[in-house]
């Protein structure tokens, strides 16, 4: 059998995983897939052990995600149908499935305790329907009080909404309130003997100017609650995890001190006397990731846990991969350091871990590490069926420099035909600050499986390469950054002759919406462009994006109501270069995008058409800014299609 690149309508045979947890001699974990006939994402609970024996655990519903698992039982939060998620619990050897309910409560979060005692899950609660457009027959007039008050991928924030955590007591089968309020937290570890609870939340919860965000530790007996980072008053955290021995919780956060794109550290926090350490000061990765993919699916967001008493292990990203350590209060160890994306992973005892991982070719594969020797055995692929039949594009990694000198790196995955000459497809990622890297990317593969040869690369701004390099693009949009993706092309092309210099074109979401437009107003030197819900006027997205009014100032330096802060905000503007724009362009935009809301393309396509540019704009109903990461399935393959009809109706450079 000749085996066949990956098409689009391949999206419904690829699967991720995610959420792997070690119990019971068993490897149980979230499988993911997306479902044709109904245009939605599927995840299932499955579980394997080492001899690869695999056996399924929860189907109810349409989403089975946050496994927790007991001696005797496994606990997880499923969505039915139009009702909220709820908690649900089977037995460990199979049976039927059975509902804890809290009706009109949503379940999100769910960790049992290692004495498996005690069940928390988090809930929210609210009323108002947050979508676009509002379904009720007679819908009532939403009043806006709160400078944040939407989120992109959710909608309008609630008004009244109550945060609750729940515990669970299976001996008894009653569930409890543990704590409400009007607030939002994040659930993040449980005591071993289910006393204590650590969780996030905004520091300054009704100050929408204050992003500080810290870890906190809630005593179930006595209702008191410690602020485990209060010696760092702009902090921002993303994990906390309860050692053992409920005396020290690990963290991974930041002091802020360059705002949201602070690069990570790994932190103890010593709960008796409150000292907090900071592990990794001089660590040259970032202790969180954020990879421009679209493949990760129900990620479980955790980036540290207890190896023993004494040993945490933790992921951190180092130029474009993931890396694994082992950390003590004196000293780190780097345990895995191979071209792959850890999604998520779990402790199996003091010498294994089990990690759910994606690479450029390998989608998904769950894996097994020895911390003594640090030996990788493969547990499971759920995509092993499809590979004897598919074979995945293989990227070529080049390094190049920038014009000042600056080192780079960048990919390349070569067109699937045996033509001569292929067309180059320039693809920029969004952020700015994430990174392209050693991660499963499926729009990637089916472009070059329709003959693109895809080029990608990490400008500054990136992450994943230190804290100047994330630094380097504030303040200078259009600048090195432009230079950095501009010579990256450039090296592709004198690096590999396949590629034709007379076919080139460039396309990127977000930010590399942005790129895409900044390059066509400052170059004619490709045949076709397509930017995905750009950013085109920064004084216009100041107001109306659910993060204008604190993005913009920080990444462009300045408040637009600053002195200069017009023509500040206009000359970093593709909007303000339209009239030199002659590169026919293709605009796709999510009509419920609030990030960068649709206007912004309204306004670029009005700009360059009115000139005489060949210009289209394509609009994606009931989707958000993350159209081709979380959207509706028929529409990410739809945008793909849609790139390819644009490229191939302008084969060449008009004259």
């Amino acid at each position: 059998m000749t085996a066949t690149g990956v098409s689009a309508r391949d999206l419904f045979r690829l699967k991720a995983l995610s959420q792997p947890l070690a119990a019971n001699g068993r490897y149980y974990f979230v499988e993911n897939h997306m479902d044709q006939a109904t245009d939605s994402y599927r995840a299932q609970i499955n579980s394997v052990d080492d001899a690869g024996h695999q056996r399924v655990v929860a189907t109810t519903g349409e989403l089975n995600v946050q496994p927790a698992v007991t001696a005797t039982t496994v606990f997880y939060a499923a969505k039915v149908g139009a009702t909220p998620a709820q908690l649900y619990q089977v037995p460990v050897a199979g049976g039927e499935p059975a509902v804890i309910a809290t009706p009109g409560e949503a379940v999100n979060t769910v960790i049992a305790a290692a004495d498996g005692q005690s069940v928390y899950f988090k809930t929210t609660e609210t009323t108002e329907r947050p979508k676009l457009p509002s379904p009720e027959a007679f819908p009532k007039p939403r009043h806006v009080e709160r400078l944040i008050n939407k989120a992109d991928g959710y909608g309008w924030l609630p008004l009244h909404v109550t945060y609750r955590l729940r515990r669970y007591l299976p001996v008894s089968g009653t569930v409890e309130e543990v704590f409400q309020r009007p607030y939002d937290f994040t659930l993040t570890s449980v005591s071993t003997d289910g006393q204590l609870v650590t969780f996030l939340q905004d520091d300054q919860p009704a100050n929408d100017r204050d992003f500080a965000h810290g870890a906190y530790c809630y005593d179930v007996a006595t209702g008191e609650t410690t602020d485990l980072t209060a010696s760092l008053a702009q902090g921002r955290f993303a994990d906390a995890t309860i050692a053992p021995d409920g005396q020290t919780v690990a963290l991974v956060g930041s002091d802020g001190r360059f705002d949201s794109q602070t690069v990570d550290d790994l932190y103890f926090a010593d709960l008796k006397t409150g000292e907090l350490t900071d592990l990794t000061p001089d660590l040259a990765a970032d202790c969180t990731s954020e990879f421009a993919a679209d493949w990760t699916q129900q990620p479980g967001g955790k980036l540290v846990r207890w190896l023993d008493g004494q040993r945490v292990v933790f992921t951190a990203a180092y130029h474009a991969h993931s890396q694994l350590y082992v950390g003590t209060a004196t000293g780190i160890e780097l345990i895995n350091d191979a071209a792959h994306e850890i999604v998520d992973f779990d402790v199996v005892d003091g010498d294994h871990v089990v990690l759910a991982v994606s690479a450029q070719t390998r989608p998904a594969e769950l894996q097994t590490v020895t911390v003594s020797d640090h030996q990788v055995r493969a547990v499971y692929n759920p995509n092993a069926a499809y590979e004897q039949s598919h074979h995945y594009a293989q990227p070529q990694h080049f390094d190049y420099q920038a014009a000042d000198g600056q080192a780079l790196e960048g990919w390349y995955l070569p067109a699937q035909t045996k033509a001569p000459k292929t067309p180059v497809l320039l693809y920029v990622h969004g952020g700015p600050h994430a990174n392209y890297g050693e991660t499963f990317f499926y729009e990637f593969q089916v472009h070059a499986n329709l003959g693109y040869g895809v080029v990608f690369v990490n400008p500054r701004g990136s992450t994943s390469y230190g804290q100047d390099f994330e630094n380097a693009v504030n303040e200078h949009y259009g600048e090195g950054d432009y230079t950095d993706v501009m010579s990256g092309l450039d090296a592709a092309l004198a690096k590999f002759p396949e590629l034709d210099a007379d076919r080139q074109y460039i396309a990127g979401g977000s930010y590399g919406g942005f790129m895409t437009l900044w390059t066509i107003g400052h170059t004619h030197r490709f045949a076709g462009a397509v930017a995905q819900r750009p950013v085109t006027n920064w004084i216009s997205l100041y107001g109306t994006s659910d993060i204008g009014f604190y993005f913009n100032p920080r990444e462009l330096g300045q408040d637009l109501f600053a002195e200069g802060g017009v023509a500040s905000y206009w000359k970093q503007s593709p909007l303000a270069y339209a009239p030199q724009v002659t590169t026919p362009i293709r605009l796709l935009h999510g009509e419920w995008d609030m990030r960068c809301p649709i206007s912004q393309s309204e306004e670029y396509f009005t700009a360059v058409k009115q000139t005489g540019v060949d210009a289209d704009f394509v609009r994606y109903p009931q989707s958000f800014h993350g159209v081709s990461r979380a959207g509706l399935p028929s529409l990410k393959i739809q945008r793909i299609l849609d790139m390819d009809e644009w490229f191939t109706a302008h084969p060449s450079v008009a004259k």
